[in-house]
């Protein structure tokens, strides 16, 4: 038996056990034999034995997977780890592909796994796309490639049109690959007068979108044309996209505006004319506010009027743009430094309408913007 557990899996030079065993320490001969406990039946303490001295997993865990896996010999997990490593997957990424889906190692490689791997691989994957798709969801591999990954994928190029913006997708979300969600999703996006090219803007940036619940996915789309926004722009996807987050989530941003000063009606105005305040995390929110507001003594309403100062970086254009605005109004060579439209232009721009063109103030200007925009924080 202890020689049968020492059968060369992933390197043709060291001892298997040695090898998957990336975060145990390296057994010892005793280490290999099976406990007591685990004798109960040859088939189960087979597969425990094998994932305890192979794959490096402890005894509890071992037993988890035994629920979800049966071995009666090594010949199929030994050609399966040896498949996923001459495609470059280390041992640590192994090791949490069998944790996710033990069973794999039941399956036939050269007709179960392989042929997937060469159907993404064709597909214009390379090979560390590979290991980036199947390590982030390897679940995909228990699917059929003719019946489930092939017309996912097929759906999904239809719009982005391209085999490379396709596998862009994929890498953002591998659900997209096995999820009957987008075949009801993209269809209810089309038959409310969503462009074709607005579908591709969504895979392109927020391909999850389309694998979310369709009953859910329903509900956001309904809201957002009763808020009136026009199916045919890009805006229309990005309020689609706010909407899909969780209640309490969208619920808590909403009364964060509300602390600082908007009402509801100046929310609502707020989100139609530009759904990505939404897009802001909880902590941008307030950043930002707490810095226009308490800071600067601006008002939080002028935020409501010009949204686009959240989505801004805080540290980087925020906050050095103000400070020159403020030394400027300081010494008089501006009337207001409460302006929207030194946050919104190019910084080369910002530069030569904010910066240079004061000839006697433009070193000093430069060293403050500088100093501000390098602090740490």
């Amino acid at each position: 038996m202890f020689g049968f557990y020492c059968r060369a899996l992933l390197c043709p030079n060291l001892n298997p056990i040695i090898r998957f065993r990336t975060t145990l320490p390296i057994p010892t001969p005793s280490s290999l034999l099976l406990p007591q406990h685990f004798s109960s039946s040859n088939e189960h303490s087979f597969t425990i034995n094998y994932f305890v001295n192979i794959c490096g997993f402890s005894p509890e865990t071992a037993s988890r997977l035994c629920n979800r896996v049966r071995l009666d010999n090594s010949d199929r997990p030994d050609s399966i780890l040896a498949l996923f490593r001459s495609h470059g997957f280390s041992n640590a990424q192994l090791f949490g592909i069998i944790r996710t889906c033990p069973k794999l190692l039941s399956f036939d490689p050269n007709k179960t796994i392989l042929p997937k791997f060469n159907f993404l691989l064709s597909k214009g994957a390379s090979s560390s796309d590979l290991v980036q798709i199947v390590t982030k969801n390897p679940r995909f591999l228990y699917l059929s490639l003719e019946n489930t990954m092939t017309p996912c994928y097929d759906l999904v190029k239809r719009y982005t049109l391209s085999d490379d913006s396709t596998m862009l997708c994929i890498k953002a979300c591998a659900s997209i690959m096995y999820s009957k969600n987008p075949a009801q999703n993209i269809p209810l996006l089309l038959e409310n007068g969503v462009p074709e090219s607005k579908i591709d803007f969504m895979l392109q940036n927020w391909s999850y979108m389309v694998i979310v619940d369709p009953a859910i996915f329903k509900k956001a789309v309904e809201e957002v044309k009763e808020l009136g926004f026009n199916p045919s722009t890009v805006i229309f996807i990005v309020a689609v996209r706010a909407k899909l987050m969780r209640k309490s989530l969208w619920e808590r941003k909403i009364d964060l505006y509300k602390k600082w000063g908007w009402s509801q009606e100046v929310f609502l105005s707020t989100f139609v004319r530009y759904p990505w305040c939404m897009m802001a995390s909880e902590e941008k929110i307030e950043a930002v506010m707490e810095f226009w507001v308490n800071h600067m003594g601006w008002e939080s309403l002028m935020l409501a009027k010009h949204p686009q100062i959240l989505c801004l970086s805080l540290e980087k254009r925020v906050i050095p743009r103000a400070f020159v605005l403020q030394f400027l109004q300081s010494r008089g060579l501006i009337k207001d430094a409460k302006m929207a439209t030194p946050f919104k232009v190019s910084e080369k721009l910002f530069l030569q309408k904010f910066v240079n063109c004061f000839k006697e103030e433009a070193s000093q200007l430069l060293k403050l913007y500088e100093e501000k925009r390098d602090l740490p924080r």
